[in-house]
């Protein structure tokens, strides 16, 4: 995996480009991170109202996405606001349409190695909040999931985490943690505080396994799409404390050019 270590970008400092998948022309993207072998990226897609991909179709690429707004149909299917799907490489998918003006956040992986369960269509909003299995440092304060793929325990799984409003570690310290997966975020509404300062809506990153972050706090709560890729999701505290603080800067990083 040559994906570069993305911490952290706001998706509203990168200009919409023109789409080179060529089943999407005329629609625009936004890249957040790629990897440069595979090919194997995470985008914005804006697809204008009535786009329309004709026929019987498939990708030789397995694909996640969730519709952060506006409403598509795929293979009869409606996805409206934070609906989500799975779609492994070689799905067919019939007709897609735009009914309005959506934006999209898509997931490209290389063919996967061993089959994969299609989720064809999974309606967020219908889904529980829960903690099972979440580390009690988080679960404890409030945090929440709802999954969308596989689980806690399991080496891949996509889900929409909550974070309640107001906030932070004891006197706004706190150990960093380490994971042994790689972690992957969207900041769908809200703000995190952290070390590397404030992320608001739009935030995103990619981190490699290894990478010590945090601590965080919030003002205003959180809701964020996690995708976790090569092993379980667990949380590793270093023994060095690191201060966050409310009125730090953000200091988002920039998109390489791809």
């Amino acid at each position: 995996m040559t994906r570069p270590h993305v911490e952290f970008i706001q998706a509203q400092a990168l200009a919409w480009q023109p789409t080179a998948l060529p089943h999407l022309a005329g629609t625009q993207c936004k890249v957040l991170s790629r990897d440069a072998e595979s090919g194997a990226c995470t985008v914005l897609l804006r697809f204008p109202e009535g786009f329309r991909v004709e026929g019987d179709w498939a990708l030789d690429s397995e694909e996640e996405f969730l519709v952060l707004d506006g409403e598509l149909t795929l293979g009869g299917a409606r996805y409206s606001q934070d609906c989500y799907a799975l779609l492994p490489s070689g799905s067919r998918r019939g007709e897609m349409l735009a009914l309005r003006e959506s934006v999209v956040i898509a997931f490209f992986n290389e063919p996967p190695a061993v089959p994969v369960r299609a989720i064809p269509r999974l309606d967020a909003f219908e889904l529980p909040w829960s903690c099972a299995e979440m580390d009690p440092a988080y679960a404890d304060v409030g945090l929440r999931f709802k999954m969308l793929r596989g689980g806690i325990g399991e080496a891949r799984s996509t889900m929409l985490v909550y974070c309640p409003p107001h906030l932070h570690p004891p006197h706004w310290r706190g150990p960093q943690e380490v994971h042994d997966c790689v972690e992957e975020m969207f900041l769908i509404s809200g703000d995190y505080l952290s070390n590397v300062g404030r992320m608001r809506e739009g935030a995103y990153f990619w981190r490699p396994p290894g990478i010590a972050h945090g601590p965080y706090g919030t003002r205003m709560g959180n809701l964020a799409l996690i995708r976790t890729i090569g092993a379980p999701l667990v949380n590793n505290w270093t023994r060095e404390d690191v201060e966050i603080s409310r009125e730090q800067v953000a200091r988002p990083g920039l998109a390489e050019p791809y």
